[in-house]
C-alpha cells in the first residue's frame, strides 16, 4: 500500500509538469514554495524541517523520519497603477492621468515527497515554481506600445529529485537535479500610422531545460543550526516561438515590407542563486534569519531573432541590463497549547532588492523593491499536519523615464510617469501526511 501511494504521488508530480504556474515577486522569481517557510517570511534555510526543505535546503530532509507527502498551493493577486507625466502627447493623456493593472488571480501548486532510506540517506522529489510573471494592463494604457507591455506571462514548473546524506552527527549534504519547463507569452500594441488600426503583437512558446542544486545543513549546537542552499543557472532556448500580428499588414506604404506572422528564437538565462540561513530554537520559540544572492546580471537583453523580417527588422531587442541583488528575511515561530493541541504561530518579514536599473524600468511586471509581511500557523489535525500563511507584498513606487518609453505612439512623444500603489496578496497552505 505504501509503495502504491508513492507511485501515485510520482505520477501526479509528472502530470503537473504539463501545467506551468506563475509566481509574482522580485525580478521573475517568487517565494510561494512552502506554507511554513512563507509564514516565517521565507527564512527557512537554516531550519528546513519539513518536506518543503527540498526547495529551501534539501540537506534538511535527513531530519524527517519515514516517508512524508506534502501537497500545497498559493493563491496570488496583484494590483497597481501608472500615473502619467503627460509627455507623450497622446489624445486624452494629461499629467496625472492614471491607468490600472487588471486584477488577476493565480493558483500556484507545489508537491513534495521525502523518504528516509536508512540512518544516513534520505531521498526527495518535488514539484514547485521558482520563476513567473503575470500582468495585464487596461486597453487604454499609455505604455501599451513598449515591448511586451500590454500583457505578459512567464510560467515555469520545476521537477527536482534530491539525495541527502548525514555525513557526520552535525553535518548533512544534499545534491539534486532540476528539470524546468518555461512557457512565455508577451503582448503589446504597434502603432503604424495615424488613422490605421493598432496592431496587436503576440510572442509565445515554451522550452524545457536542466539545472542542478546542492546544499548543506550544519548543527552548531543544540540551539543553533546553519544552512547553505545553492541553485545553478538555467538557460532556456526557446525555438520557433510563434510571432503573430493582428491584423497583419502586407506592406507599409511604398516600402515593400510588412508586419507578417513569423517565428523567432530566444535564449535567456534564469540566474544562479544562493541562500544562507541561521536558526535558533529554545523551548517553544524558534527564530530564523536568511540572506539571498541572485545573479540577475546574466540578463542583458531579450533578443528575438526572427525567421522572416518584420517591418524590415531581422531581430527584436529588449534591453534589460539587470543587476545582481542581495535580499534578507527574518522569521519566528512560537508554539502554544490551545484546543487540546499544539499550535505553532508564525510571523516574518522579507526585504527584496529589485534587480532592474532605472534605464530598464518598463511596464513589464512589478519593478520596485519589495517589503513582504507574513503571518502563518500550523497544527496537527488527525493524521495530517496543516500549515497556512498570508503574505502582503508592498512594492515601492518606481519612475519610468527611459528609452523604452520612446516606442512610436499616436502622440509622438516619449511615455514617462510613475508606477504606484503596487501590492500583492498571497494566501496558501500545505497539508503533510506521514506514512
Amino acid at each position: 500500500m505504501k509503495q502504491k501511494k508513492l507511485h501515485i504521488s510520482v505520477i501526479v508530480i509528472l502530470l503537473t509538469m504539463v501545467f506551468p504556474s506563475l509566481a509574482l515577486s522580485h525580478g521573475w522569481a517568487g517565494y510561494e514554495q512552502g506554507a511554513k517557510a512563507r509564514g516565517m517570511g521565507g527564512a527557512f534555510t537554516g531550519l528546513a524541517d519539513d518536506p518543503t526543505a527540498i526547495y529551501y535546503n534539501p540537506a534538511g530532509i535527513v531530519q524527517l523520519e519515514g516517508t512524508e507527502l506534502s501537497l500545497g498551493f498559493a493563491a496570488v493577486s496583484g494590483i497597481g497603477r501608472f500615473e502619467s507625466a503627460g509627455t507623450s502627447g497622446m489624445p486624452g493623456i494629461s499629467p496625472g492621468k492614471t491607468a490600472d493593472l487588471d486584477q488577476q488571480y493565480f493558483f500556484i501548486p507545489n508537491l513534495y515527497i521525502t523518504s528516509k532510506i536508512n540512518d544516513k540517506i534520505s531521498l526527495g522529489l518535488a514539484e514547485y515554481t521558482i520563476y513567473g510573471l503575470g500582468f495585464t494592463w487596461e486597453d487604454s494604457f499609455e505604455g501599451r506600445f513598449a515591448p511586451g507591455s500590454k500583457h505578459a506571462e512567464l510560467k515555469t514548473m520545476t521537477l527536482n529529485p534530491v539525495i541527502a546524506c548525514q555525513v557526520t552527527d552535525t553535518l548533512s549534504l544534499a545534491v539534486g537535479g532540476r528539470l524546468e519547463r518555461a512557457d512565455l507569452t508577451l503582448e503589446n500594441k504597434i502603432f503604424v500610422a495615424p488613422g490605421v488600426d493598432e496592431v496587436n503583437s503576440e510572442i509565445s512558446g515554451d522550452d524545457y531545460s536542466l539545472g542542478w542544486n546542492a546544499a548543506l545543513l550544519y548543527t552548531i549546537s543544540k540551539e543553533w543550526h546553519a544552512g547553505l542552499n545553492y541553485r545553478s543557472q538555467i538557460r532556456h532556448s526557446f525555438k520557433d516561438l510563434d510571432v503573430e500580428f493582428s491584423p497583419q499588414i502586407d506592406a507599409l506604404g511604398p516600402i515593400p515590407v510588412g508586419i507578417i506572422n513569423t517565428n523567432a528564437n530566444l535564449n535567456v538565462i534564469l540566474p544562479q542563486f544562493a541562500s544562507f540561513g541561521l536558526a535558533w530554537s529554545r523551548g517553544p520559540l524558534t527564530v530564523t534569519a536568511d540572506g539571498y544572492w541572485w545573479q540577475w546580471s546574466k540578463i542583458k537583453e531579450l533578443r528575438f531573432d526572427l525567421e522572416n523580417p518584420v517591418a524590415g527588422q531581422t531581430a527584436l531587442g529588449v534591453p534589460m541590463n539587470w543587476e545582481d541583488t542581495l535580499s534578507w528575511a527574518m522569521g519566528t515561530e512560537y508554539m502554544v497549547k490551545a484546543f487540546d493541541r499544539d499550535i505553532r504561530l508564525r510571523g516574518g518579514f522579507m526585504y527584496e532588492q529589485c534587480p532592474i536599473p532605472d534605464n530598464a524600468v518598463s511596464p513589464v511586471g512589478f519593478q520596485g523593491d519589495n517589503l513582504i509581511y507574513s503571518v502563518g500557523a500550523g497544527s496537527r489535525i488527525g493524521p495530517f499536519y496543516s500549515d497556512f500563511f498570508f503574505s502582503y507584498v508592498k512594492t515601492n513606487d518606481r519612475t519610468w523615464n527611459n528609452a523604452i518609453g520612446n516606442a512610436p505612439n499616436p502622440g509622438g512623444g516619449p511615455v514617462s510617469g510613475e508606477f504606484k500603489d503596487y501590492g500583492t496578496y498571497i494566501i496558501g497552505s500545505n497539508i503533510t501526511y506521514k506514512f
